[in-house]
């Protein structure tokens, strides 16, 4: 996926956010109940908390934190929306492929796309060795008639300060050895960026932060691993995902998501 975005928009983001040590990484995260994952997604690889107790030896972000090395990113809460692209969407619904939420992201009603909690209250954060913008969860596309899937669990924005591509981990048929892949590669114009991220807006009563509209185009690497295990027929530079963030600099903030959307979640 790519999308319009900036090392220089990230970098004065990172500045304005409280930076707090990252936990160790064999410690599980502690969600804030102002600011909960999904209630109906699928556990997560690297995520104890959501049923998976068999996580891989090692990390819940990445190799950093267990270094203390790692710091929080850009706002302390907030929610992330994700609908998937026209493009995209037509042709899972051509071909039936099932699309569902790795936690702690989860569903847009109606199958529109994917809401992500977002915020340094244990969702994302900054590798300062590897330079990794780190995020859990992830999506999965599960193709109904033949079975077979592609899931993308644990994301990040490579490669901080200077911001060029994003990447996953990525699950074929869900085998449990996954391999790093790039989803999006990416340019944009700093200052325009700089000005979406910092500039407020009122939704629903609150004031918001962060990027809006930002879009994701599918790499040539991403479409082929999609194609080959779903049967579909994604051309590379479709959009997969945008993203806008409803992001507060304070904690404990439950954020709308973006203006019409809603969660597929049970009680909505």
């Amino acid at each position: 996926m790519r999308f319009a975005k900036t090392s220089v928009a990230l970098t004065a983001a990172a500045l304005l956010s409280v930076t707090a040590p990252s936990a160790l990484a064999d410690d599980d995260p502690q969600y804030p109940k102002a600011n909960p994952p999904a209630t109906n997604c699928l556990p997560s690889f690297y995520n104890p908390p959501t049923g998976q107790k068999d996580k891989p030896a090692g990390h819940y972000y990445d190799d950093a934190p267990d270094k203390k090395t790692a710091f929080w990113f850009f706002a302390q809460s907030g929610s992330g929306t994700l609908p998937l692209g026209p493009e995209l969407a037509a042709e899972f619904k051509r071909v039936g492929i099932k699309a569902e939420a790795i936690c702690p992201v989860g569903l847009l009603k109606d199958g529109q796309g994917y809401w992500t909690p977002v915020g340094s209250q244990g969702y994302d954060n900054i590798n300062l060795v590897n330079g990794r913008v780190w995020y859990p969860g992830g999506w999965k596309f599960t193709n109904t008639k033949t079975g077979r899937s592609h899931r993308i669990d644990g994301f990040w924005l490579g490669d901080f300060p200077v911001l060029t591509k994003a990447s996953g981990n990525a699950y074929i048929d869900d085998k449990r050895v996954p391999h790093e892949l790039v989803l999006s590669r990416y340019e944009g114009d700093a200052a325009r960026e700089v000005l979406d991220i910092l500039n407020p807006r009122l939704n629903e009563g609150k004031i918001s932060f962060g990027p809006q509209a930002w879009k994701y185009p599918l790499t040539p690497e991403y479409v082929k691993e999609l194609n080959d295990t779903l049967g579909t027929k994604i051309q590379p530079g479709w959009v997969g995902l945008t993203l806008t963030i409803n992001a507060a600099f304070v904690p404990d903030q439950n954020m709308p998501l973006k203006p019409g959307y809603e969660r597929d979640e049970p009680g909505n």
